[in-house]
């Protein structure tokens, strides 16, 4: 996984190994380095400090590594592994591997075999010495257990096993996982690159999706996609492409817009998102909106009979519910439920400016308007108290106290926008079909880095048992990317099953 994160941001074009595949036995993970020679050439800069172990504490790549709970874990469990194998990328090096391989076969017992194919007869540098046993007729050994090998030290993860086959090395944190590398070689099976490029890899989805580690490390959406995706790192017309192919893909074609200097826009093809992405940012713009909004009230106590009442202690903006009330209602949400029921939709796209404006666009009958259009009334009555629909320009633009503009709806063809304002609506588009496109986004990287700071704020300090969302998973992320300006993608339909391509942009530099 760390080889994939430092590779999309290496722009080198590498051509495809035409060597033997590399053993690398079945795993949620497979990843494949077809020509080391060009990788080492690639890595350049920050990087190379980072994987040669020469990057300083202050440097930004590994200030990144650490803001991410995932990060800081792995590196703890590395400085426990780095007493047996003390290795980076400079070790490597000094064996003239032709092509690299790694199969990470459990995520939470960081349970992986790397595989380097090597021309030179005596290792200019060996792995320790451990418990010499065979398999297979193959002499390997055992230097410490693994999590996955039932290891009784609970504090280490990644335990080391090695062994020399022919011009393969094989280095693996758990013995099976070894053994599992030698059955593969011994059969005559390797792993070929899924696809061509700088650097390829093989996700198993089922499998990704039943570890517990991976779905609370990665909190993907489930998702239509099954069996294996393969991708591939690309240079194309000078810039870095990320291919990916899958299958499972049954989703309705989405739409596109021109969206001029947005910080965030794209479609996303999931209708059952919609509401949520509606609710939390224009409806009740707040972190996390309530179910059941709506207190039971109760009637204020009368002074007859509490003679020492304090009216003073009377606090109207609060409602008061009596110990065995009612519980809280949803309100006006049911009204929404229902719209939403009968009129499901199908997909939906998002504008959102560097001046912090929201636009939401969906397909809608213009039929429907104005249940919609009273729907977002009532909730922004419950909010602010007399809300009116007053007629601005082509839109409808919801007000609350005096004047304020709370929401607005605009018609452009079989569409809705919603956004704060109207003026916010003054110019946008028609959304357009284009043929096999499922969803597609595009993201300014600095609007987004903008918002590190207000997002600290927000979520506070860094704490071990709590991961902040923006400034620990988008920042520590974004910091791993400090040449990438901007991110773009794309998935279409096609016979088999799906293609996406991610654009790394960049200044350049």
């Amino acid at each position: 996984m760390t080889a994939r994160a430092l590779l999309l941001f290496l722009a080198w074009p590498v051509a495809a190994s035409a060597g033997p595949p590399l053993p690398l036995p079945e795993a949620p993970v497979r990843v494949v380095i077809p020509d080391a020679t060009a990788f080492d050439a690639a890595l350049t800069g920050a990087y190379r400090n980072a994987l040669t172990g020469t990057a300083k504490p202050g440097d930004p790549l590994v200030a990144a590594w650490r803001q991410s709970r995932l990060g800081s874990k792995l590196e703890d469990q590395w400085s426990k592994l780095a007493g047996d194998l003390p290795w980076t990328w400079q070790e490597i090096r000094k064996l003239q591997p032709r092509s690299v391989g790694l199969a990470l076969l459990e995520v939470g017992h960081l349970e992986a075999v790397l595989v380097i194919e090597t021309p030179l007869a005596a290792l200019p540098v060996e792995p320790p010495a451990g418990t010499e046993k065979t398999h297979g007729g193959v002499a390997y050994a055992l230097v410490s257990l693994g999590a996955a090998d039932d290891s009784e030290d609970v504090e280490r993860r990644m335990g080391l096993a090695w062994a020399r086959s022919g011009e393969r090395l094989f280095l693996a944190t758990s013995e099976r996982a070894l053994l599992l590398a030698l059955d593969e070689a011994a059969a005559g099976r390797g792993l070929e690159p899924p696809l061509a490029g700088v650097i390829s890899m093989e996700l198993n989805l089922e499998a990704l999706r039943q570890d517990r580690f991976f779905r609370r490390e990665f909190l993907f959406p489930e998702g239509p996609e099954t069996g294996k995706l393969r991708a591939a790192l690309r240079l194309e017309a000078g810039q870095l492409i990320e291919v990916r192919e899958g299958t499972g893909e049954g989703r309705a074609e989405g739409f596109t817009f021109d969206a001029p200097s947005a910080a965030a826009a794209g479609w996303e093809p999931e209708g059952a998102s919609f509401w949520a992405a509606l609710r939390a940012g224009l409806l009740e713009p707040i972190p996390t909106p309530a179910d059941k909004p709506v207190p039971a009230l109760v009637a204020l106590p009368p002074s007859a009979r509490q003679a020492a009442e304090d009216r003073y202690a009377v606090n109207f903006t609060r409602p008061l519910v009596a110990p065995g009330a009612a519980a809280w209602e949803e309100g006006e949400l049911g009204t929404w439920k229902t719209l939403f029921d009968g009129q499901p939709v199908a997909g939906w796209g998002y504008w959102l400016g560097p001046d912090g404006s929201r636009r939401l666009v969906f397909p809608w009958p213009e039929a429907r308007d104005q249940e919609l259009i009273e729907s977002c009334r009532t909730t922004a009555a419950r909010r602010a108290g007399r809300a009116t629909v007053v007629k601005a320009g082509e839109a409808h633009e919801i007000r609350v106290g005096p004047g304020l503009a709370a929401l607005a709806v605009k018609r452009t063809a079989g569409f809705l926008w919603l956004a704060s304002t109207a003026q916010d609506l003054a110019s946008v588009p028609a959304p357009r079909a284009s043929p096999d496109l499922v969803r597609w986004a595009r993201v300014d990287l600095a609007a987004v880095r903008a918002e590190g700071e207000r997002w600290a704020r927000i979520e506070g300090p860094a704490r071990p048992e709590q991961v902040r969302p923006l400034s620990d998973r988008v920042l520590g992320l974004l910091g791993w990317m400090p040449t990438t300006t901007s991110l773009s993608v794309e998935r279409r339909k096609t016979a088999n099953g799906w293609t996406e391509r991610v654009v790394f942009g960049t200044t350049g530099q």
